[in-house]
C-alpha cells in the first residue's frame, strides 16, 4: 500500500518551473529532474541553466514558466528579489495562470511573505512559504526539511515536489508560518 501511494505521488509530478539556481537551487531542480520532473529554468546564470538543460530541463523566461506550469517552485538570495522577480516589470505574476501555486522557498521574512500571499491571492494565484533546512550537502542528497506556511490544499499540490527534494514536509499554518519557524530554527 505505501509503495502505491508513493507511486502515486511520483506520478502526479509533471511540470514545474524553478527560479534561482545558487548553491540550493542547482541540486534542488536536479533532484527534481532525477525524480521524472518536467521542469522549466530560470537564472541570472546561464551557466546554471545550460548545466540544468544539459540535465534535461527547458530554459524558460517568466512569461514560458507562467504559461506553461501550474507550479512554480523558487529559492532566491532575499525578500527585495522574491518580490522584484514576482511583481516588478515584466515580473512572472503577470504571466500566471489562476489556479497556479508559488511556493517560495527562499529565507525571507515573515511580512515579505504575506505580502506575496495577499497580492497573489487577489489573482487567484496559490503561494506557500517554504524557507529548507539543511544547507548544501542536504540540498545535493536530497533530504531538505520544508516548513510551509499557507493553505492545505496548495500544500498538498506541492507534497510529492517537496518529497523529490526533501525528507521532510510539514505545514505549519498560514502564510508566513514557514517563515517565523525558519527564523526560530
Amino acid at each position: 500500500m505505501k509503495q502505491t501511494q508513493h507511486k502515486q505521488r511520483r506520478d502526479a509530478i509533471m511540470k514545474a518551473g524553478f527560479i534561482g539556481l545558487g548553491i540550493m537551487g542547482k541540486p534542488m531542480a536536479k533532484n527534481l529532474l532525477k525524480a521524472g520532473c518536467e521542469l522549466y529554468v530560470n537564472d541570472l546564470n546561464k551557466d546554471a541553466v545550460a548545466e540544468l538543460v544539459a540535465g534535461g530541463a527547458k530554459e524558460g523566461d517568466y512569461e514560458t514558466i507562467g504559461k506553461e506550469c501550474d507550479i512554480v517552485l523558487m529559492i532566491l538570495p532575499n525578500g527585495a528579489i522574491v518580490q522584484d522577480v514576482l511583481f516588478g516589470e515584466n515580473g512572472l505574476a503577470g504571466y500566471l495562470k489562476p489556479g497556479t501555486v508559488v511556493c517560495d522557498m527562499s529565507s525571507v521574512t515573515p511580512t515579505e511573505s504575506c505580502t506575496c500571499a495577499e497580492k497573489l491571492a487577489e489573482m487567484q494565484i496559490g503561494f506557500v512559504d517554504s524557507p529548507v533546512s539543511g544547507g548544501e550537502p542536504k540540498a545535493i542528497d536530497g533530504t531538505l526539511a520544508f516548513m510551509a506556511g499557507g493553505n492545505e490544499a496548495d500544500f498538498e499540490k506541492l507534497k510529492p515536489y517537496f518529497d523529490a527534494m526533501g525528507a521532510s514536509a510539514l505545514l505549519i499554518g498560514k502564510s508566513g508560518s514557514g517563515s517565523v519557524t525558519k527564523l526560530t530554527n
